[in-house]
C-alpha cells in the first residue's frame, strides 16, 4: 500500500446543499487502527439517513466534524489489518465508510462475503437488510425458521430498501405478507413474494385496507405521512405498528399508546447492528434466499447523481455506486495514475461492435487506450521505470482500461514523459500520432528532410491523425495541401500546410490542388470518398494511405491484381516504443503540438464520448483525471 496513500474520495464540508454540496477530492488512505480492518472499496450503497445526516436532522451528534465522508454500506476487500485483528487476513472479501476508494471499517461489525454474493449486493446488508430483520425478528417476533405463528403483516414503501428486503424475510417466517408501492413496482414486489400488493395512490392504498379483509398483527411501516389513524382501524387486538424512520410525531404517539394502556401500539425502530444479523444476512444471499433490488448504479464520480436519486425518495431497491479494484501489475507491467487520456474513434467503434468477436475481449469493458499519467507501482521485472515517473503510454487494446483512475501499462509501448509536455498534450500521440508517423514513413518521408521533397495531400487535416499528418509531413520536406471544414482552414495552415481546400467546395470535393499539383501520397483520414476521385488526383505511382476504410482492402486486391501502377495502400497500426519516444522528443523539441478540441473530467466521460462519435472534433478529445 505505500505506493497508493492517496484516494479519490466524495466529501461535503456543511450541513445542507444536497447534492451539488457534494465535493470530489484527494485525500489520505486512513490507516486502520486497534480491532480495524482498511477496505479497498467495491461497491458502497447509499441510505435516506445519508442526506438526512447532510440536512443536520441528526446534529449535533453527526456528522461528528467538517468536512465528512458520508455513507457506511460498503463491500470490499482487505488491504491492512491493524493491530488486535484476528479474523480477517488481507485479500479477505467482506462488507462492512463509504463514498471513496478506501476506507477503514471496525473488525467487530465486518463480516466476510463469500464468492456467491457480488460485491454491490453485499454492500446493501448493513443498514437497510438489518433493518428489516431487526423489525421483524425483534420488533414483530416473526421466526425466520418459521418456527413460530403465522403472522399478517402489512410492509409499507415495499419496493423501497428496507421495504423489499422485509418482503422477502417475512415470507421466510411464515407471515401472509400484504404490501404497499407504486403502481410501477406492484409485479416486482409480487415476485418478491408479498401475498397481496395495494398501489398506494389508490383509495384502497391509501386506506391500506388488506383485499382479503385481513387485520393486520404488525406493520412494518418504510413510508412517510401516514397518520395513527389510518394504521389503527387495520390492526388486530394487538397490533404494532413498527415505525422504521420515527419522527417527533411517531415519538409522542408511542408515548400516547403506553401511557392509556393501549393494547395497539406504536413501536419507534432504532437499528442496533450486530456482526452476527450480518451475518446470517450474507447466508442468507448465498443460499439465494434474499436478494438485492438494485435500482441504480453510479461511478464514484458520479456520486453526486446517486445522491440526488436517493433524495428523490423515489428509488426501486438500492442505489448502487459500484467501483473496481485497482488493477495489479503483473510482470513487464507498471500501475499507472491517470491524469489525462484522449479518446479515438476506435474506441466507439469497437462498443459498436465493428470488430467482433475480437473485441471487447470481455464484458464489462473499460475503453480507452491512450493515456498519460504517473507511475505509482512497478510489477516483477520492470527496470526503466520508477515510482513517480510521468509517462505517456498505449495500454493493450485487449485489455482497455484508460477511461478510470488507475491502468496498467506494459513498459515496452509506455516512455518517459518530459516536464515540457504535459499530461493532455502526451495523452493525444498514441494512436493519432504514431498512426501519421506511420503513414508517412509508409509513404517514404523522411522527417529529418533528407529525402526527396514529395507532393501530398491530406484529408481531413484538422482531426485527430490529420492534424499530426500535416505537422509530421511538413518535418518531411514535403509540399502539403490539406482538406478541412472552413472554420478549421486558418487552423491548419498554421500547422504549416501550404494548401488547404474546404471540402464542401467544388475544389475541395474534387481533392484538386489550387496549384495544379499532383500528389505522390494521399494520407487519407477521411471517409466517404471513392477511388475514383482519388485516381484523378494521383501522380503516375501515387499512393493511397487509408487509415479508416473497411472497404479500402478490396481495391487495394484489385489494384494489385490489374498490376495499376498506382495503388491503395490500406494502413494497419503497429505500434512501437521507439516511435512514441521519438514523437514525444518532437513534442519537446517544440517541433510537434497536439491541438485539443476539448476537454472533459473523467466524471462527464460519455459527453467526450458523444462528442468523438459526432465526427467533427479539431484535433484530440481529452479527458481529464486530476
Amino acid at each position: 500500500m505505500a505506493s497508493l496513500r492517496v484516494m479519490h474520495a466524495v466529501q461535503y464540508g456543511h450541513y445542507g446543499g444536497g447534492a451539488s454540496a457534494l465535493k470530489h477530492v484527494e485525500v489520505s488512505v486512513p490507516s486502520p487502527k486497534k480491532d480495524e480492518i482498511l477496505l479497498k472499496l467495491e461497491a458502497s450503497s447509499l441510505n435516506p439517513i445519508d442526506w438526512k445526516i447532510q440536512e443536520g436532522v441528526i446534529r449535533p451528534f453527526l456528522p461528528p466534524k467538517f468536512p465528512f465522508v458520508p455513507v457506511s454500506d460498503v463491500a470490499g476487500e482487505v488491504v491492512e489489518v491493524g493491530p488486535g485483528v484476528q479474523n480477517f487476513k488481507v485479500g479477505d472479501k467482506v462488507r462492512g465508510g463509504g463514498l471513496a476508494e478506501y476506507a477503514v471499517a471496525m473488525s467487530r461489525l465486518t463480516v466476510k462475503r463469500s464468492p456467491e454474493v457480488p460485491a454491490e449486493e453485499g454492500a446493501c446488508l448493513n443498514i437497510a437488510a438489518l433493518t428489516a430483520l431487526q423489525a421483524l425478528t425483534q420488533a414483530a417476533g416473526v421466526k425466520l425458521d418459521q418456527s413460530g405463528p403465522s403472522a399478517n403483516l402489512l410492509i409499507t414503501a415495499a419496493s423501497g430498501g428496507v421495504g423489499h428486503y422485509a418482503v422477502q424475510l417475512a415470507k421466510l417466517g411464515n407471515a401472509h405478507v400484504t404490501a404497499t408501492c407504486g403502481a410501477r413496482n406492484l409485479d416486482l414486489v409480487k415476485r418478491l413474494g408479498a401475498d397481496e400488493v395495494l398501489d398506494y395512490k389508490t383509495p384502497e392504498g391509501a386506506a391500506l385496507k388488506s383485499p382479503s379483509g385481513k387485520k393486520y398483527d404488525a406493520v412494518i411501516h418504510c413510508a412517510t405521512g401516514i397518520p395513527w389513524s389510518t394504521f389503527e382501524p387495520n390492526l388486530s387486538e394487538k397490533g404494532k405498528v413498527i415505525d422504521i424512520t420515527p419522527g417527533a410525531t411517531a415519538l409522542m404517539t408511542s408515548v400516547i399508546k403506553k401511557l392509556t394502556f393501549s393494547k395497539k401500539s406504536l413501536v419507534p425502530l432504532l437499528l442496533f447492528p450486530k456482526a452476527e444479523n450480518l451475518q446470517l444476512l450474507v447466508n442468507l444471499t448465498k443460499e439465494g434466499k434474499l436478494k438485492t433490488i438494485i435500482d441504480s448504479k453510479f461511478p464514484l464520480s458520479k456520486a453526486e447523481e446517486a445522491w440526488a436519486k436517493i433524495m428523490d425518495g423515489h428509488a426501486t431497491g438500492k442505489i448502487i455506486h459500484v467501483e473496481v479494484p485497482i488493477p495489479t501489475p503483473k510482470k513487464d507491467e507498471i500501475l499507472l495514475k491517470l491524469e489525462a487520456s484522449s479518446l479515438n474513434p476506435a474506441d466507439w467503434k469497437i462498443q459498436k461492435g465493428m470488430i467482433r468477436p475480437f473485441l471487447p475481449s470481455r464484458f464489462p469493458f473499460v475503453p480507452v487506450t491512450d493515456v498519460a499519467g504517473e507511475v505509482v507501482e512497478i510489477g516483477p521485472g520492470v527496470q526503466g521505470f520508477k515510482v513517480g515517473d510521468k509517462v505517456v503510454s498505449k495500454l493493450k487494446l485487449l485489455r482497455g482500461g484508460g477511461l478510470a483512475e488507475y491502468a496498467v501499462a506494459t513498459t515496452e509501448l509506455t516512455v518517459k514523459r518530459p516536464p515540457e509536455v504535459t499530461a493532455a498534450e502526451a495523452a493525444g500521440i498514441p494512436i493519432a500520432g504514431l498512426t501519421a508517423l506511420r503513414a508517412l514513413t509508409k509513404a517514404g518521408i523522411k522527417l529529418d528532410g533528407s529525402g526527396p521533397s514529395a507532393d501530398i495531400l491530406i484529408t481531413a487535416a484538422s482531426g485527430g491523425v490529420g492534424h499530426y499528418a500535416v505537422q509530421l509531413a511538413k518535418l518531411g520536406n514535403a509540399h502539403v495541401t490539406a482538406t478541412c471544414g472552413a472554420r478549421n482552414i486558418n487552423l491548419v495552415k498554421s500547422l504549416g500546410a501550404d494548401e488547404v481546400l474546404d471540402y464542401k467546395t467544388p475544389e475541395g470535393e474534387t481533392l484538386k490542388s489550387p496549384s495544379g499539383r499532383k500528389f505522390d501520397f494521399i494520407i487519407h483520414c477521411a471517409t466517404g470518398i471513392r477511388w475514383s476521385t482519388f485516381e484523378a488526383c494521383l501522380s503516375e505511382r501515387g499512393k493511397v494511405i487509408d487509415i479508416t476504410s473497411p472497404t479500402a482492402m478490396l481495391t487495394s486486391v484489385i489494384k494489385k491484381m490489374t498490376f495499376s501502377k498506382k495503388s491503395l495502400v490500406p494502413l494497419v497500426l503497429n505500434p512501437r516504443g521507439e516511435d512514441l519516444e521519438f514523437m514525444v522528443e518532437l513534442f519537446k523539441e517544440g517541433k510537434l503540438k497536439t491541438v485539443i478540441d476539448s476537454t472533459f473530467p473523467l466524471a462527464k466521460a460519455e459527453e467526450a464520448w458523444a462528442k468523438s462519435m459526432d465526427g467533427h472534433a479539431t484535433g484530440k478529445i481529452i479527458v481529464t483525471l486530476e
